[in-house]
């Protein structure tokens, strides 16, 4: 190549270079994309959110409060309930238009800013873009897959989110009155979240454990079970062999505790009940003596009845015995 050539080729790639340093601030427009941050999921499922079992998963607020955190390994109270979408644009200043369904409800980024609560959200978002660059937050209040549909320059791609839900804020068990002497009884319920989703890992139900405590007066605690269909569970214990009272308060442990937040309703974390033992034999006498005695006190009325009607006193037919 002559020196000539050579000058020519070396001053073009100067100034290409020196076109590239001044590159506008809106080189980020380019083909519409979309990509997210703020996940908890680690699980080993590819949870790209393209499908409702690979839905992006983040933690159901359990405070009244949505922020963005890193990823957990582990999850805690307090860790991220949002999800970051940051979408480019092929025109600088195009608008997206996001829509969601189920429990995702959609945040804009000056709401996230000023401090967003579980009240904030909404299932329809515009957003403009500035320099090709579009952003907007997610939370959900549900454990079942939700949807954001995030479009823009004739583009659209679809996202399922499913939230985590792992601190207890409602139990509703219920207990028998009245248990036999020395006999078994259960006492069986639900716990939920304080938007009413069944936890998405079911607290320990072991005979020792640290989910749950239980104050028993006469009772003896038996055997626990949790049923993954019902999503209900289910405590035993032995009722005391004399004729007394039996007093059980049943409690979630604080560590399984949601904070106590007044927008997000009074929580019930623990139930009192009180079950009679009693002797099944006696009252099944007793019973049958009560019985005895209504049976007697009508026959004597029918009785009486029939007396009239067949004296004709009275205009009516006769009634049977019993």
């Amino acid at each position: 190549m002559s020196k000539k050539l050579i000058a020519v080729a070396s001053a073009a790639a100067l100034a290409l270079a020196g076109l590239v340093g001044i590159a506008p601030a809106n080189s980020a427009v380019g083909p519409f994309a979309v990509s997210v941050s703020g996940t908890t999921s680690t699980a080993t499922t590819a949870r790209d959110g393209t499908t409702s079992t690979k839905a992006l998963q983040i933690n159901v607020p359990s405070t009244d409060v949505i922020r963005l955190t890193a990823t957990h390994a582990t999850l805690a109270q307090g860790d991220s309930t949002a999800i970051k979408f940051d979408v480019v644009t092929p025109g600088a200043t195009d608008v997206v238009t996001v829509t969601s369904t189920g429990g995702v409800e959609l945040i804009s980024t000056t709401e996230f800013a000023d401090d967003a609560t579980t009240a904030t959200g909404k299932q329809t978002l515009t957003v403009s873009a500035a320099n090709g660059d579009a952003a907007f937050y997610a939370y959900t209040t549900s454990t079942a897959a939700g949807t954001v549909v995030v479009s823009s320059g004739g583009s659209s791609k679809t996202y399922y989110v499913a939230g985590l839900s792992l601190w207890a804020y409602k139990v509703n068990f219920t207990a028998p009155a009245t248990a036999a002497l020395a006999g078994e009884f259960s006492i069986t319920g639900t716990v939920k979240d304080a938007f009413g989703n069944d936890l998405t890992t079911a607290l320990s139900v072991a005979d020792v454990t640290t989910d749950w405590t239980f104050t028993l007066v006469g009772a003896t605690q038996g055997a626990a079970s949790y049923s993954a269909t019902t999503k209900a569970y289910t405590f035993k214990f032995t009722a005391p062999s004399t004729a007394t009272g039996t007093a059980i308060n049943l409690a979630i442990d604080d560590t399984k505790k949601s904070t106590s937040v007044t927008a997000l309703g009074t929580p019930v974390l623990s139930q009192f009940f009180t079950v009679s033992a009693v002797d099944l034999a006696a009252q099944v006498t007793a019973l049958t003596a009560q019985v005895a005695a209504l049976k007697a006190d009508y026959n004597a009325l029918a009785a009486k009845w029939n007396a009239r009607v067949a004296s004709k006193k009275a205009p009516k037919k006769a009634v049977a015995t019993k």
